[in-house]
């Protein structure tokens, strides 16, 4: 008896189906994906919000937002003082908080040697959305660095109606990069050589954001494509070397580069462009005004002063942003 198999037609249109339910299915699994990295970075931003609360709960203050150092080299950044409060005691024992660079993972320097091998090639999962496609172990000074996603939030420009208070406001870097002038201010909780305690969020910790997500690349030209990676050369070592609070010197040009830090400047995911007159203060190792943005569809991740965590939105209104980036400004805000 002669069995009759399937003619090429019908295999061809069964084939068709299976690539037609994959092509449908396909976007729904690459969403659940991203919902997952999504919920995955909201998660490491709870955790440093845990870390930093933990670290107020025993010194009365969450920590600086830079350490300098009494040399005026390059200091550590708040990160080093969280991490014994997030799982990283051994790291954090072995550090050297003194000495000329401590914050450089330089081998030229004994303090930043020290610490660079100390932290080199240690993967600190936690600092780093699992969504961005940036490089997070980068060579800085000699040692491999994690390179976080995550910056402390100093404050914000002036616009769109708002205005910080008098001599929180300078000037920045512009001695080294003049594509780069940044502006700094001291609005935010997250200070230049200067530490905050809850007491001083008079605005609310619920109003106030203290660690914002920077997790993608930039365009690398007007037009270009998005491929500049802006977040930092020198990794989550890096401090500032700045001995004063900009209080102390109001209007002062020559305020060197905070890293691991921004001032907000730009809307969430703004088409910020690096090294560019337009958007001033964006560079790897010059600009104090790293923009706030992600490979999240529509916003990114922030920390917010009372340990909870939210999407800000792309379309978040300019007036709001910069109040919710601000501690004591005393302004009514609409919804983030």
């Amino acid at each position: 008896m002669r069995r009759r198999g399937f003619t090429l037609i019908e295999l061809l249109v069964v084939i068709a189906i299976i690539a037609v339910l994959v092509a449908l299915l396909l976007p729904a699994v690459q969403q659940a994906r991203e919902a997952a990295r999504r919920s995955q970075c909201k998660n490491n931003l709870k955790q440093i919000g845990l870390a930093l609360h933990n670290y107020h709960d025993v010194n009365n203050y969450f920590p600086n937002g830079n350490i300098a150092t009494s040399s005026w080299g390059w200091g550590l950044s708040w990160y080093m003082r969280i991490l014994p409060e997030i799982d990283q005691a051994p790291a954090y024992n072995r550090l050297n908080f003194s000495g000329v660079h401590p914050g450089w993972a330089w081998t030229g320097d004994p303090a930043g040697s020290n610490n660079g091998s100390v932290m080199n090639g240690l993967r600190l999962s936690w600092s780093i959305c699992p969504s961005s496609t940036l490089q997070d172990m980068r060579d800085a000074g000699g040692y491999t660095i994690e390179h976080p996603h995550y910056y402390g939030i100093m404050g914000a420009t002036d616009g769109n109606g708002f205005a910080n208070a008098p001599n929180r406001i300078a000037g920045c870097c512009q001695c080294c990069d003049p594509y780069a002038p940044s502006i700094i201010t001291d609005g935010g909780t997250m200070r230049q050589f200067v530490s905050t305690k809850i007491a001083d969020i008079t605005d609310g910790s619920s109003n106030t954001m203290m660690v914002g997500e920077s997790s993608a690349a930039v365009l690398s030209a007007p037009g270009g494509s998005r491929t500049a990676d802006v977040q930092g050369v020198h990794g989550i070592m890096m401090g500032n070397p700045w001995l004063i609070g900009i209080t102390s010197a109001p209007g002062n040009p020559g305020f060197d580069r905070p890293f691991n830090l921004t001032t907000v400047r730009y809307p969430p995911n703004a088409p910020a462009v690096a090294r560019n007159s337009a958007w001033m203060g964006i560079s790897d190792n010059f600009g104090a005004n790293k923009p706030l943005n992600s490979q999240h569809t529509g916003g990114i991740q922030g920390l917010i002063g009372d340990g909870s965590v939210r999407f800000i939105s792309d379309n978040v209104n300019m007036f709001t942003l910069r109040c919710l980036c601000t501690r004591d400004d005393n302004q009514i805000m609409g919804d983030f």
